[in-house]
């Protein structure tokens, strides 16, 4: 088992202290590691893989773009299959199947396809809601190549656009434009987080906005850097994040 082969490393290199991933490991693997490797001393690690993958080097960036271009073209060939009378669950079974047929291994995450009030919860799960004319769907989703994923949202109107979710739309997209416009290296993620979160508070939807602006993407669809209101990290070259505001009315 791969438990066995780790301990047959540990020992041939007499490592007294091993690190590793807490949040990574779950206890069963834990305990199945730690009992083939007794008098080895189990720690958990500081953050330095995190660290490490804050900034990308050029393949990576273009295996990421690959997994973008994947996830971009999949959702624009399931946009001509929607039908009225379709599910969530429907929509986002076709999402996923378009992005395998471009050579997405998986979903980046599971794949949200959500309807009206649905679209409300910023973790939604499809459902059993239906498509039907005035509805607004929101489509959060993303592709794995060779290991790299990519998240996108967007938001569809069907057949017409009801005048507060234009207004709200028209918002949050400019809010998205400022924050992309102000992201340089040398640059605070929180005053990035601050341009977008002002946009939406003078707008008048501030309280509806409430979790940060994006986070790093990479291997894992959520690590290092996190873009939010908490963060005194500054911009480096290298780095990638998604920018991603959003209203949630009740």
């Amino acid at each position: 088992s791969l438990h066995d082969e780790i301990a047959k490393v540990v020992r041939s290199a007499r490592v007294k202290r091993l690190g590793i991933q807490a949040e990574a490991l779950t206890v069963a693997d834990r305990a199945a590691l730690g009992k083939g490797l007794r008098g080895v001393r189990l720690l958990a690690a500081p953050p330095i893989c995190a660290d490490l993958r804050v900034r990308k080097q050029a393949d990576e960036l273009a295996l990421i773009e690959k997994a973008t271009r994947i996830a971009e073209a999949a959702y624009r060939a399931t946009l001509k299959t929607l039908r009225l009378g379709q599910t969530e669950l429907e929509i986002a079974g076709r999402l996923e199947y378009e992005m395998k047929r471009r050579g997405s291994t998986e979903p980046a995450f599971g794949s949200i396809v959500a309807l009206d009030a649905n679209a409300a919860l910023p973790h939604a799960v499809p459902g059993t809601r239906k498509l039907r004319k005035g509805c607004t769907l929101l489509v959060d989703w993303g592709a794995t190549y060779r290991f790299y994923r990519s998240d996108l949202t967007r938001t569809v109107f069907i057949a017409s656009i009801p005048p507060r979710m234009e207004e709200v739309y028209a918002t949050v997209l400019t809010a998205q434009r400022r924050a992309i416009a102000a992201i340089k290296p040398g640059v605070k993620l929180c005053d990035v987080d601050a341009v977008a979160r002002n946009h939406i508070d003078e707008a008048g939807y501030g309280e509806f906005f409430n979790h940060g602006l994006g986070h790093g993407l990479g291997l894992n669809v959520h690590e290092a850097p996190s873009l939010r209101w908490s963060s005194q990290e500054t911009f480096r070259e290298g780095m990638i994040v998604t920018v991603e505001p959003g209203i949630y009315l009740p």
